[in-house]
């Protein structure tokens, strides 16, 4: 009996073959955007300012160059003590809410971008056309809906270690959470007994989260672009497709861990040996700019020296990713086409591939 997720190790070859090459340098530099952006991990930054004075002094600023002398004066100051009163009113509280909804809301966005960004790589091998702009919006209501289910299987499989540590902490030493407070009491020290019973329990739970979230992004993304579907739908389906395929599923774990294994080892080595080259090169480089600056004290002790060491510490961090961002779109396309094609073997409904890469027709020949 063959397995497809064995079949499938060579298939994933043919696929990022065909997919790859020939090489383009345009469809490269749109699959290392892919790469590096895509995936669900963001990153936000939100600047408060630290003297509010200054933006009232700013407002008063254009008070005084629209009146006169004495309006401007009079006006400004009035102006300045009413705004001051109202934020010396607010609560620190209000403020420190605000800067989380800002930054929450700010993640969500980035991270729902994100996904739809991985959507948008599984149409480039539907349609062996690496298009941007267009995917994104099209897929970007699916990628909603992969991010509200990502957050719920990530609480399930998160939620019960962060529960067990809380309740473990609050047992020892009140932490001031009235809920966890009340838990870690009724719960107490419960004999071996039950702590087993609730250990088992939380972890089935861990496990079958941590499985399901592997199977929504393996399997279901890919589903929901192939038939255009929402996050349920795309579940429904794969389920029909899998529930009696057990065996070939846990062979498919296995194998898929040495092929991340394998390709991890690639990515490490070119990073190490990369990592290696930038970083005698840029060390190199401040050794030659510290000379002029009068040591190497200097260029953390100056103005210049410091505008150095960023410049050059910007330059390296940029060529070191040029150097393995290549690397890692050949890396990440042949485990997504591994995956892809495993889904499609199970599947026939749910292959993927755009004929002209999908290795399957021809070896039918």
């Amino acid at each position: 009996m063959g397995w497809h997720s064995v079949d499938a190790v060579d298939d994933a070859v043919e696929v990022t073959r065909r997919f790859l090459f020939p090489f383009g340098l345009v469809r490269w530099a749109k699959l290392a955007l892919l790469v590096l952006l895509m995936g669900g991990g963001a990153n936000a930054g939100v600047s408060v300012p630290t003297a509010p004075d200054a933006g009232i002094g700013g407002i008063s600023g254009f008070l005084e160059a629209g009146g006169t002398e004495t309006e401007s004066v009079a006006g400004g100051a009035e102006f300045d003590a009413v705004v001051s009163d109202f934020l010396a009113g607010l609560p620190g509280d209000w403020l420190i809410a605000a800067v989380a909804l800002v930054v929450t809301v700010s993640v969500v966005a980035l991270s729902v971008a994100s996904l739809s960004l991985r959507l948008v790589f599984y149409d480039a091998l539907r349609t062996n056309e690496v298009r941007l702009w267009r995917p994104f919006l099209g897929r970007f209501r699916q990628a909603v809906g992969l991010f509200v289910a990502s957050v719920g299987l990530w609480s399930l499989a998160v939620g019960p270690i962060a529960l067990a540590v809380l309740v473990a902490a609050a047992t020892e030493r009140p932490i001031g959470w009235g809920p966890i407070g009340s838990l870690a009491t009724a719960v107490g020290s419960p004999s071996v007994g039950p702590a087993v019973i609730l250990g088992l329990v939380g972890s089935v739970i861990v496990v079958l989260a941590t499985l399901a979230l592997r199977l929504t992004y393996e399997f279901v993304v890919p589903a929901m672009v192939v038939e255009g579907t929402g996050v349920l739908a795309g579940w429904r389906r794969v389920w029909r497709a899998v529930s009696g395929e057990w065996v070939e599923f846990l062979v498919y774990l296995a194998v898929h861990f040495f092929v991340g294994l394998g390709t991890a080892i690639v990515e490490g080595v070119t990073l190490l040996v990369a990592g290696s080259v930038v970083g005698v090169i840029s060390g190199s480089a401040l050794l030659l700019a510290a000379v002029p600056l009068g040591g190497l004290g200097a260029l953390v002790s100056t103005t210049a020296g410091l505008v150095t060491v960023a410049i050059i510490g910007t330059v390296a961090v940029a060529t070191l990713i040029a150097l393995t961002l290549p690397v890692s779109v050949v890396t990440r396309s042949y485990v997504i086409a591994y995956e892809v094609a495993t889904l499609g073997g199970i599947d026939p409904g749910l292959a993927l591939f755009h004929p002209d890469i999908d290795p399957t027709p021809a070896d039918g020949d």
